[in-house]
């Protein structure tokens, strides 16, 4: 049987086939261009689709002109007059060795690593990355970094120094912002997603490439921002108990001192009125009135002095009050060595607060047959190192040692100050 046997739309049928072989031919080697290996696949591909397009073409002509009773050339005459077989036969060996090619070489690329697999791999990452030369022509950008800087600038990565300058001039798209903390660039897009970039230069054989990352980190930007202002409310409630405290004191003393001024009123107000009473002769006998006056004079004096006091260890309570430290001691102080004693709770207060970062400083009397022990801890951190002693300390052991005792400073499993006289 021969071309010009066959029914119009056969030959029409046929004609389509072969051009469908045709495209196959192509895509193969297409698909077989980007690797050296399959160098002779790409050949092959080429002639196959030479082999199927020839005759799908002289068929499909050969359709048309049939179609509008037009007379044939002498060229399609005898191409139309050639068995079926001929045509068919070339075109069906070609397009299955063709195929079998084909299917030999996706099975090799899936599984060796190539430039390819590499770039398809890169495309599939949540993250966004970029390679380009020093001066900033790109090397290789993966889709997600091209889809994030279309969105920032509205334009994909064609050169990156021009990015990194829009960048760095805030140059960005309506609803996109950067946000810099701690030496960390974070991209804020209108989406609501934050991606962190992260820049440095790699070594590729003899090639410096700058390397971008975009890192999606949004749910802990997000977090960062929530603690930056918690921490923010609790600097401030800190600040307003600080700010309570310092009134609360203030009208304690001045709730005291106004009761103290009452009682003294009070009571001075009784005294005049016994001491006008006892003149006119309407009220108490003098041994009363003599007794009254000496009550109110000893008040007076106990106000006095309270207020005017000059105790070391009370101001030193006050102090350790006001940093929010309790001085708690075991014992009494022995009066000889007070002193000496009160500029030890001094030096101890101020390390507690200073290095310790301690809340309770405890000192413990021991009262033996013939000597006093004092030793000073409190519950801070211990010291990292043996505590070297200068300024406060140094002072202070001279003063002990001057006075005949001995200083014991030890900074194992805590710290501990031993003074014995």
């Amino acid at each position: 049987m021969t071309l010009c046997e066959l029914p119009l739309g056969a030959l029409h049928a046929l004609a389509i086939v072969l051009y469908m072989g045709t495209l196959a031919a192509v895509y193969s080697a297409i698909r077989a261009s980007g690797h050296r290996a399959y160098r002779k696949t790409f050949l092959f591909s080429m002639l196959a689709a030479a082999v199927n397009f020839m005759p799908a073409s002289g068929l499909g002509r050969c359709f048309v002109l049939f179609t509008r009773h037009e007379t044939l050339l002498p060229v399609m005459e005898r191409f139309i007059s050639l068995p079926l077989w001929a045509v068919i036969g070339p075109a069906a060996v070609m397009t299955a060795v063709n195929a079998a090619l084909f299917i030999r070489m996706e099975r090799r690329i899936r599984r060796e690593l190539s430039a390819r697999s590499v770039c398809e791999g890169l495309d599939q990452l949540p993250d966004g990355v970029s390679y380009s030369l020093p001066d900033g022509f790109p090397k290789l950008v993966n889709d997600q970094m091209q889809r994030i800087c279309n969105t920032a600038f509205g334009v994909g990565v064609a050169d990156t120094e021009k990015l990194r300058e829009r960048l760095q001039k805030r140059d960005l798209l309506p609803g996109c912002s950067v946000d810099e903390r701690e030496g960390n660039l974070f991209l804020c897009l209108p989406d609501g997603s934050v991606w962190q970039l992260v820049e440095r230069t790699v070594t590729v054989g003899k090639n410096e490439l700058t390397e971008i990352i975009a890192y999606d980190v949004t749910q802990r930007y997000r977090d960062l921002l929530e603690l930056e202002e918690r921490t923010r409310r609790l600097e401030e409630v800190n600040r307003q108990i600080r700010e309570y405290d310092r009134r609360m004191d203030r009208i304690v003393r001045e709730k005291e001192i106004l009761a103290a001024k009452i009682r003294l009123h009070s009571n001075l107000g009784q005294c005049l009125l016994a001491i006008q009473g006892y003149l006119t002769g309407g009220g108490d006998d003098r041994e009363t009135v003599t007794r009254e006056l000496a009550d109110t004079v000893s008040l007076l004096r106990s106000n006095t002095v309270e207020e005017h006091t000059d105790d070391k260890l009370y101001a030193l309570n006050e102090a350790a009050k006001t940093v929010g430290v309790e001085i708690r001691i075991h014992g009494e102080l022995p009066p000889q060595w007070k002193d000496v004693i009160e500029v030890a709770i001094h030096e101890c207060l101020t390390n507690t607060v200073k290095h310790a970062g301690g809340r309770l400083l405890e000192v413990t009397v021991r009262q033996e047959e013939n000597a006093v022990t004092v030793e000073l801890t409190n519950d801070g951190n211990p010291p990292k190192g043996p505590v070297i002693e200068t300024g406060g300390l140094k002072n202070l052991r001279a003063l002990v040692e001057n006075r005949g005792g001995r200083m014991t400073v030890e900074s194992k499993p805590a710290f501990r100050l031993v003074l014995r006289f």
